[in-house]
């Protein structure tokens, strides 16, 4: 009798077992995937966390709050030889998110990419053809006046413009003739079109802008990122006035110490800065025409250029430790030319640019 209850007590259990095994789902399945979507919204934003050698990549930053900001564009749309002589070729608008008024703009060439650039009213600084600060387009707004600061071989560093009424989304358009030193005397536009100085010549130029409210903002003249109408060599530059964009960034190649001649056009140039930021890495060839120019030019500094005859962009991110490696590849398209500047600024992640790096110049014998 108790062997036969041992057998029946043995079945069931075997009977409960196999029953267990047949809903238990599959080994394979009985965790969640990897790549499964969490659940909780609470969750869905938490940083990605890797276990290998790669680091954890930097949270992009949040844009920075504003009110008060205006934005300079510089000969915008055009192409390689624009000249800041033609109507509208500096273009101001005010972007402040509120009712702020801008009531003063200030641009100092003196930090420009290339050297000796300077506003020409009277025709002596640069070629013999001048023009004084000339409204193209104002809106309900009014230039209380303008003032020059900063003389330097005739011309002038600074310029100065006060405004009356300028409300926000109003835009003031303007001419004036700006030119490099080394041309002074001869006839327009000057040899190699020396004469016709664009936006993309005066890259790096300082830009302050006042309101009403008090608030100072500054900011460098960047390359404009639409081609507008020049394609790859467009002079278009911009200067956004407002808080929070990039510092300056910083470019070297390494074992030189420029202004330097190099033989080989093959470069490599380190741009470094904070982490994660995009970055644009600028290479203008200039040239130093002076064909013409009494006395063959005026003021002449080693590597100096006096116009852009080219232009390449490289872009990217700076990765571990704020750096990136970029090779490049220097030109030397007219025998006056092969002066080649190099800088970059930086992306806030949102399409504007912050300040200028300063400039390394390669000249490519």
């Amino acid at each position: 009798m108790n062997a036969w209850r041992y057998a029946v007590y043995g079945m069931v259990i075997i009977l409960l077992v196999a029953i267990a095994t047949a809903t238990m789902p599959a080994a394979s399945s009985a965790l969640p995937a990897l790549t499964a979507t969490l659940p909780s919204p609470d969750l869905a934003h938490l940083p990605i966390i890797r276990y290998d050698a790669s680091p954890t990549p930097a949270p992009t930053p949040t844009d920075s709050p504003y009110s008060a900001a205006a934005v300079l564009a510089i000969t915008p749309s055009t192409h390689l030889q624009a000249s800041t002589y033609n109507t509208g070729s500096f273009r101001l608008e005010n972007i402040s998110l509120d009712d702020v008024l801008l009531v003063e703009l200030r641009i100092d060439l003196s930090t420009a990419i290339l050297p000796d650039m300077v506003f020409d009213p009277f025709g002596v600084a640069g070629d013999k053809v001048a023009k004084d600060v000339t409204v193209d387009r104002a809106e309900s707004l009014s230039l209380d006046g303008h003032a020059y600061e900063g003389p330097h071989d005739g011309g002038f560093n600074v310029l100065i413009l006060n405004f009356h009424n300028f409300n926000r989304g109003e835009q003031f358009w303007f001419s004036v003739d700006v030119d490099p030193t080394s041309i002074a005397g001869v006839g327009a536009p000057g040899p190699g079109e020396a004469g016709s100085v664009g936006g993309l010549e005066l890259i790096g130029t300082t830009v302050t802008a006042t309101f009403d409210d008090g608030t100072v903002l500054t900011n460098e003249v960047a390359r404009l990122d639409d081609p507008g109408n020049g394609g790859r060599t467009h002079s278009g530059a911009v200067a956004v006035l407002r808080p929070g964009l990039p510092g300056r960034p910083a470019v070297a190649v390494s074992g030189i110490a420029g202004p330097a001649a190099v033989s080989s056009a093959q470069q490599t140039v380190r741009v470094t800065g904070p982490v994660g930021r995009p970055f644009v890495l600028l290479v203008v060839e200039g040239g130093l025409f002076t064909a013409g120019v009494p006395n063959g030019g005026f003021d002449l500094d080693p590597f100096e250029s006096n116009t852009a005859v080219d232009v390449r962009e490289y872009r990217g991110n700076l990765g571990v430790g704020g750096a990136a490696d970029v090779p490049i590849v220097l030109t030397r398209s007219v025998p006056e030319g092969g002066i080649n500047t190099i800088t970059a600024f930086l992306d806030n992640h949102y399409g504007v640019s912050g300040l200028v790096a300063e400039p390394l110049v390669l000249q490519l014998e």
